[in-house]
């Protein structure tokens, strides 16, 4: 491995386990024993450190939320297998999900990149939330599939530090399935009888692995 892929391996893991307003560019190096001074020729500083890493998770979940085709038919499975393979993304990458807020105030980087993925995650949901309806799935209007999609949203971009100030990080950050459980319970009052009997069974599933 690259020195530059080893500073940013390891920033990750210093990020996700300390946070990142606790982890400066000097302990990154002791990490991984190189002077500061080699670490300074291939960043300077920590923001496009910051930067970097952003462009990666955005590129892990670009095939998520930007697929190259759209299926036919949106079935609950692929829903399930969706928001499975989005909350993996979130844990590997989920400093950038810790107090967003103030991430966003001290990055631009950040601000404008999780801007634009947010725009991206909503457009996303709405476009299965709609499939699922055309498929005689999701049985909602207008107004309470916009209620739905806010609540979707907000539960996936903020699931980890609501576990955080409940004690629970630990927990949801090594399985994805908590997660995952949150927003389809979301969706289950919503859906035709077969789809949320279906559904249901998926969730205790869940519960009981």
């Amino acid at each position: 491995m690259k020195t530059r892929e080893r500073i940013l391996h390891c920033a990750l893991e210093l990020f996700n386990e300390q946070g990142e307003p606790t982890v400066t560019t000097l302990d990154m190096a002791n990490e991984l024993d190189i002077s500061p001074g080699n670490l300074y020729y291939h960043f300077k500083g920590k923001e496009p450190i910051i930067a970097e890493l952003l462009e990666h998770f955005m590129a892990t979940t670009r095939g998520l939320l930007l697929p190259e085709e759209e299926p036919d038919t949106q079935e609950p499975e692929d829903y399930w297998l969706f928001l499975h393979l989005l909350f993996e993304a979130i844990i590997q990458y989920r400093f950038l999900f810790r107090d967003l807020s103030s991430l966003m105030g001290r990055y631009d980087a950040v601000e404008q990149g999780m801007q634009l993925w947010l725009l991206a995650l909503r457009r996303r949901f709405d476009q299965q939330l709609v499939a699922l309806e055309s498929d005689g799935h999701l049985l909602t209007d207008s107004a309470s599939r916009q209620r739905l999609l806010d609540s979707q949203c907000q539960t996936l971009v903020y699931w980890l530090d609501y576990c955080r100030l409940g004690g629970n990080s630990s927990d949801a950050e090594e399985e994805p399935s908590q997660g995952v459980i949150q927003v389809l319970g979301l969706i289950l009052p919503w859906l035709d009888e077969p789809t949320r009997d279906w559904l249901q069974a998926l969730i205790e599933r869940y519960e009981q692995a």
